[in-house]
């Protein structure tokens, strides 16, 4: 019986650590707001993200097929992506319940611009179980 136990508590041990999980989200966003653009206008921009909380890690692909590297956090239910480039910073709230809301502040030339897109999001990772949730 000390045997087993003991075998037991050394496979316990040498087991792999958890793998972290990738969240990945299909979002929609349908108004976008532009401080220099006179205000906010319906729209329907695709934009997909691959977040993980426990890495730190995240990815996010727009419209037109580029990709961002990020950070990633997770708080009260939210997962937040942040990246910085030569240009700006932008920030990505997703919540549980699938609403998101996209800041950014870029520069372009000797102009700084401010603008925030509003939508929804669906949980497409593969573990998710095929609602979202």
């Amino acid at each position: 019986m000390k045997h087993i136990l003991t075998t037991a508590a050394l496979a316990t041990l040498m087991a792999a650590p958890a793998m972290a999980q990738d969240r990945t989200y299909e979002c929609t966003m349908n108004e976008a707001c532009r401080q220099n653009g006179g205000g906010c206008v319906a729209e329907n921009i695709p934009y997909n993200f691959t977040l993980n909380a426990t890495t730190g890690v995240g990815e996010m692909e727009q419209r037109e097929g580029n990709f961002f590297d990020g950070t990633v956090y997770e708080s009260d239910g939210a997962m937040h992506f942040f990246f910085a480039n030569s240009a700006g910073v932008e920030l990505g709230t997703i919540t549980d319940a699938g609403r998101i809301i996209y800041t950014g502040n870029m520069a372009l030339g000797d102009s700084l611009i401010h603008y925030r897109l509003n939508g929804t999001c669906t949980e497409t990772t593969a573990s998710a179980g095929g609602d979202g949730k």
